[in-house]
């Protein structure tokens, strides 16, 4: 046995091999076998966690994305509701602002009103208590026909002719003249066609040194009722009938009347309007811009209303100087009763 050890080793020494190197080769090798394929491992080890990274990160991002367009999204609806808030608030001071003007309007009436009974610029104004009957005596047709509104403007509406009590023309306009209040009411408004002229009218009595001034327009049914209703109470249905017309039956309703009056006589509804200037320049030239005083005085049993002087109606320029030549009321121009 040790002379074939020794054969081997002699024949390694003769081939220039140490044994000893020959062992430490083969762990080499056997060593970057390893290290090859433990490095192989990390490597798809490394390849794995760059996924796993990829992936991770792909998901914080669609979360802070989410989080962002949720934030947004919270932010926006709190915009909206601010803007909301602001707006309501907006037009509740508005609407409050408008109360406090009609009121303050009202009240400044109030104290405007003269010994004499006279009511200056306010809503609706009611006009001169009666202190006793008219000598005429109205005869009136007490029936109920409905309104023709197909006649425009020419329509009859009086104590025997009634419109819807919700009618309400669809060209209503303020027209531009100069009014005994300020601000913008209902009363304010008339139909298109009319507000046209009385402009015109308007503007000529001012070039004649009238002042005028446009107390009460249109007015709706439901404030008809509560006038009526209200100078019922206070002067009895027989007076109240004399002056105001029963819901229904105002010729305010059709859109195509104007109660004007004058500084002269505090702007209020009065008779006395008939012997001032302004009155006198109403009567004698509002025929002319298609207009005509509708309750004329010495007309009441013709009209069933006491003279107002300051109460216009929109008839068209032919009729209305036709009626005025002619000393006629609407209703005997229109061969209609009342």
């Amino acid at each position: 046995m040790k002379k074939i050890v020794a054969v081997s080793t002699l024949a390694l020494l003769l081939a220039g091999c140490n044994p000893g190197d020959q062992g430490a080769e083969d762990a080499t090798k056997t060593e970057d076998a390893t290290k090859e394929k433990t490095d192989d491992n990390v490597a798809q080890e490394d390849k794995k966690t760059d996924a796993e990274v990829a992936k991770e990160k792909e998901a914080e991002e669609a979360d802070a994305k989410a989080a962002a367009d949720k934030k947004a999204a919270e932010e926006k609806a709190a915009e909206d509701k601010a803007a909301a808030d602001k707006k309501a608030a907006e037009e509740k001071a508005a609407a409050d602002k408008k109360a406090a003007d009609d009121k303050a309007t009202e009240d400044k009436a109030t104290e405007d009103k003269k010994d004499d009974g006279k009511t200056t610029s306010s809503q609706d104004p009611e006009p001169d208590k009666k202190s006793e009957p008219e000598s005429e005596t109205p005869d009136v047709d007490k029936s109920d026909t409905k309104a023709d509104l197909g006649l425009n403007e020419l329509v009859v509406v009086n104590k025997k002719y009634s419109l819807p009590i919700d009618y309400k023309p669809s060209d209503l306009v303020v027209p531009d003249i100069s009014f005994s209040y300020s601000g913008v009411l209902e009363q304010s408004y008339m139909r298109a066609p009319a507000a046209k002229q009385i402009e015109k009218m308007f503007a000529a009595a001012k070039a004649d040194g009238v002042t005028l001034n446009a107390v009460s327009g249109f007015r709706s049914g439901q404030r008809q009722t509560v006038l009526y209703n209200n100078y019922v109470a206070r002067d009895g249905k027989a007076a109240a009938d004399q002056y105001s017309a029963r819901p229904g039956h105002s010729e305010h309703q059709t859109g195509l009347v104007f109660d004007i009056s004058a500084p002269s006589v505090g702007n209020g509804l009065t008779a006395e309007l008939g012997n001032t200037k302004e009155g006198k320049w109403i009567a004698n030239n509002a025929a002319k811009y298609g207009f005509i005083v509708r309750y004329d005085k010495g007309f009441q049993a013709r009209t069933g209303y006491t003279y107002e002087p300051w109460h216009i109606r929109y008839v068209g320029v032919g009729p209305a100087t036709q009626i005025k030549n002619n000393g006629q009321t609407l209703e005997e121009y229109m061969k209609v009763g009342h």
